[in-house]
């Protein structure tokens, strides 16, 4: 019961020297001063970058969530001075409910009423008012 068992030789781990060639080196975000960037940004030079362009689709989402921002903002504020405004204008409508039916409850008193048709030569009955009973078949 012997398996038979294939023994690879040991080759030691040797790796091939490099050949060096030179080679010639783009100018980094790293490697930039200020002016350099501050050049790139107003010729428009950076946005050729293939960085730049693949985060282009992010930044439009961004500045379209930033637009939405921005309109639900104005739109809330407008949305709150129309309510202020409403809410005045309900409490001078009920001010002035109140005061309509407080002079209406006054003129409408039997002395006051009696006043006015008293100015127009109507006078107030003295005798009580009759029922009349009729009957049916």
């Amino acid at each position: 019961m012997s398996k038979n068992v294939i023994k690879e030789p040991i080759v030691e781990n040797k790796k091939p020297k490099k050949k060096f060639k030179l080679k010639m080196k783009l100018p980094s975000a790293k490697n930039t001063t200020i002016g350099s960037a501050f050049n790139e940004m107003l010729e428009g030079t950076f946005l050729t970058r293939k960085s730049v362009i693949k985060l282009l689709p992010l930044g439009v989402f961004i500045s379209l969530l930033m637009v939405v921002y921005i309109a639900n903002n104005y739109w809330s504020i407008k949305s709150f001075r129309e309510m202020y405004k409403l809410k005045k204008e309900l409490k001078e409508l009920r001010f002035e409910h109140i005061t309509t039916k407080s002079d209406f409850m006054y003129i409408s008193k039997q002395s006051e009423v009696a006043k006015k048709l008293d100015t127009m030569g109507i006078k107030e009955s003295t005798v009580p008012p009759q029922k009349f009973f009729y009957k049916t078949n």
